[in-house]
C-alpha cells in the first residue's frame, strides 16, 4: 500500500497511552494458550480485552455445556487450543481500488457509520461515536452538524465501544422527516463503570431542515446550531446492557417491499467475555452478571446477541421474542441490506466480531437462523475454559474444526484469524456503478492489524476463492493493496450505492483525527489517496 500524500503524525493520547477499543485488545493469535502456559498473572487494567467465548462441547453434547454456563474447569486439560486456525494469509484480490479522502478532522473523531437521506443524493450522513451526526457533501467534503446526541450519552472512556452508534432515515423521509438513532445512555440503577452498565436506545427524531452552508473548516458542535433543526419525538425501543462492551449498534431499514418499513437492529451479547456469568470483569466490574446459564446469544428470551427487526411505529419500547430476526451472534458490528432498489437481493449481511481467534462474515442472514455463538467461534467449536482473564485475553479457545455441526447452527460464509487482524468491521454489498467488477461483492474491513498499530484493512468476500487454508485465507481478499495506516471504524453507503471507509488516526472518540474516504477506481490527481 502506498500513500501519495504524507499525512501528519499524531501525538500519543492521554500522556503517551494509546488506548484501543476493548473488543480487540489481546486478540492476537495464540495469546490465550501462550499466557496459560507461561502462567502470567498480568493484572487486569481498566482497559482490557472484551473477549467472548462459547461454552460448546463436542458435536451432539452442546446443550449440556450450555446448560452449565461453562464447560467445567477440567476441559482445558482435555482439549488442545487451535492457535492458528487459518495458517494462510489474506491475499490481494483481483479487484483493487483506491481510497480518496473527502473529509478529515475539524470535529470528526471516530466516524463509524454512514448513510443517506431519501431525496438528498449528494449528502452522506456520518455518525460520530462521541455524539454528532454530520451531513457531508460527497463531492466536496464540506460538512455541517445535523444533530448532536452527546448530551444523551454515557460518559465515554478511552477505548469505549459505547456512544452514538447508528442512524437510519425512514424510507418516507421526504414526507415525514423521520430519523432514527442508536445511542448508549444512562439508566436508573446502572453504573457506567460497572454493571448493569447502560441501556441501548433507539430514538425517533423529526428533522425540520435540510443542511445548508456546509464548510470544509471548523464546525460548531453546539446542539442549538444543528443545521437539521432536529426535534426529538420519542423512544422507540430500549434494552439494558449488562456490561459496556459488545453493543452491535447498526440500525437500517430493509430494502425489499416486504421489509421496507421495518427497522433492523444489531445487538451484541451484552459484553464481558465468553457470554457467561462469573467471568472476570473487563473494567474492574465482576464477576460478570446478566448472561444466564446458556449465554445471551442462544437465549430467545432477550434481545442480546441478536439481529432484531421491529416496526418503528410500535407503541411499546420493550423487547418481545417476536422481534428476533436471527440469533447466535457475539458482537455483530454492523449489518446492512443488499440494496434491492439498486438491483440487489435485499438480503441481510453482517460481520460478527470474534473472541480470541476467529472473525466471521455472515450472509445472507436467514430469518430464524442461529449463527452459533456461544457454541462456536466461526466454524470452530469453542471452549470457554473457565472465568479467568490472562492479561488482555480470556481463557477461552477454539479446539475443533466442525463445519456444519452441531446441526441447526449456520456457519459463516467467510472467516479469518488473528494473524490478519483483530476485529471485523461490517460493511455493505456494493451496488454502485463506479467499480463494475465489485458489484454484488460484500465489502468489509478489519479495525487494525494489531490492536495499537492503527493499520486497518479493507476487504471483500469472494465465494469463488477457495485455496487450501494453509496457503491463503479462503473467500477473503484485500480490496486495497495492503493495510491502510489508520484504524477502521466503519463504512458508509450513499444514495447511489458508492461506499466510504470511516476511520481515524487515533482510534479513540476524543481526538479530531477522523477521516472519511471514498472507495474509487482511481483517485483524482493531487488528492489525499491511499492505494
Amino acid at each position: 500500500m502506498t500513500q501519495r500524500s504524507k499525512l501528519p503524525g499524531i501525538s500519543a493520547a492521554l500522556d503517551g497511552f494509546h488506548p484501543t477499543p476493548l473488543d480487540v485488545l489481546g486478540k492476537r493469535r495464540g495469546w490465550t494458550s501462550l499466557l496459560k502456559r507461561a502462567a502470567l498473572g498480568i493484572g487486569v487494567a481498566m482497559l482490557v480485552a472484551c473477549g467472548g467465548g462459547n461454552g460448546s462441547s463436542a458435536p451432539g453434547a452442546e446443550q449440556s455445556v450450555l446448560a452449565s454456563g461453562r464447560g467445567g474447569d477440567d476441559r482445558s486439560t482435555r482439549r488442545e487450543p487451535i492457535d492458528d486456525p487459518i495458517p494462510g494469509g489474506i491475499r490481494n484480490g483481483a479487484i483493487q481500488v483506491e481510497l480518496q479522502t473527502i473529509s478529515e478532522g475539524n470535529g470528526l473523531t471516530a466516524p463509524n457509520w454512514g448513510t443517506f437521506a431519501p431525496g438528498q443524493p449528494q449528502t452522506l450522513y456520518v455518525v460520530d461515536q462521541d455524539g454528532p451526526l454530520w451531513a457531508v457533501d460527497v463531492r466536496t467534503g464540506a460538512k455541517a452538524l445535523c444533530l448532536n446526541t452527546r448530551d444523551l450519552l454515557v460518559p465515554l472512556i478511552p477505548g469505549d465501544e459505547r456512544g452514538f452508534l447508528g442512524a437510519a432515515f425512514h424510507p418516507q423521509f421526504q414526507a415525514n422527516g423521520l430519523l432514527y438513532t442508536y445511542t448508549s445512555e444512562p439508566c436508573a440503577g446502572c453504573n457506567p463503570l460497572g454493571q448493569p452498565n447502560h441501556r441501548s436506545v433507539i430514538r425517533e427524531w423529526r428533522l425540520n431542515a435540510i443542511p445548508a452552508n456546509l464548510t470544509r473548516g471548523p464546525v460548531s458542535e453546539e446542539p442549538a446550531t444543528a443545521a437539521c433543526v432536529p426535534q426529538m419525538v420519542r423512544e422507540v425501543y430500549t434494552f439494558i446492557q449488562p456490561q459496556f462492551n459488545h453493543n452491535g449498534g447498526a440500525i437500517f431499514f430493509g430494502t425489499r417491499p416486504d421489509d421496507r418499513n421495518l427497522l433492523y437492529v444489531t445487538s451484541g451479547d451484552g459484553g464481558c467475555a465468553d457470554d457467561q456469568d462469573k467471568q472476570l470483569g473487563l473494567i474492574g466490574e465482576g464477576p460478570c452478571i446478566g448472561h444466564g446459564p446458556q449465554g445471551n446469544a442462544q437465549n430467545p428470551g432477550n434481545p442480546l446477541g441478536k439481529i432484531l427487526r421491529i416496526n418503528p411505529a410500535r407503541t411499546s419500547p420493550s423487547f418481545a421474542p417476536g422481534d428476533i430476526y436471527a440469533l447466535g451472534f457475539r458482537n455483530p458490528f454492523r449489518g446492512s441490506s443488499d440494496r434491492a432498489d439498486l438491483g440487489g437481493t435485499g438480503d441481510i449481511w453482517t460481520a460478527d466480531v470474534g473472541q480470541n481467534h476467529v472473525e466471521e462474515v455472515d450472509g445472507p442472514v436467514l430469518q430464524g437462523g442461529n449463527y452459533g455463538w456461544r457454541v462456536k467461534e466461526g466454524r470452530y467449536l469453542f471452549d470457554p475454559a473457565g472465568f479467568e482473564l490472562f492479561g488482555f485475553a480470556s481463557d477461552g479457545f477454539p479446539f475443533a474444526l466442525s463445519p456444519g455441526q452441531p446441526a441447526g447452527l449456520i456457519d459463516p460464509v467467510a472467516e479469518y484469524d488473528h494473524d490478519e487482524g483483530v476485529a471485523v468491521v461490517g460493511g455493505f454489498v456494493y451496488r454502485g456503478l463506479a467499480i463494475p467488477a465489485l458489484r454484488g461483492r460484500y465489502v468489509f474491513g478489519d479495525y487494525s492489524h494489531r490492536p495499537n498499530s492503527g493499520n486497518g484493512s479493507v476487504l471483500y468476500h469472494d465465494p469463488n476463492f477457495n485455496p487450501n487454508p494453509k496457503d491463503a485465507t479462503p473467500r477473503v481478499l484485500n480490496l486495497v493493496n495492503g493495510r491502510i495506516n489508520v484504524f477502521v471504524h466503519g463504512f458508509g453507503e450513499d444514495a447511489a450505492g458508492e461506499l466510504y471507509v470511516l476511520s481515524s488516526k487515533a482510534g479513540i472518540p476524543f481526538e479530531e483525527t477522523g477521516i472519511i474516504m471514498k472507495i474509487v477506481p482511481r483517485c483524482a490527481p493531487d488528492s489525499d489517496c491511499r492505494d
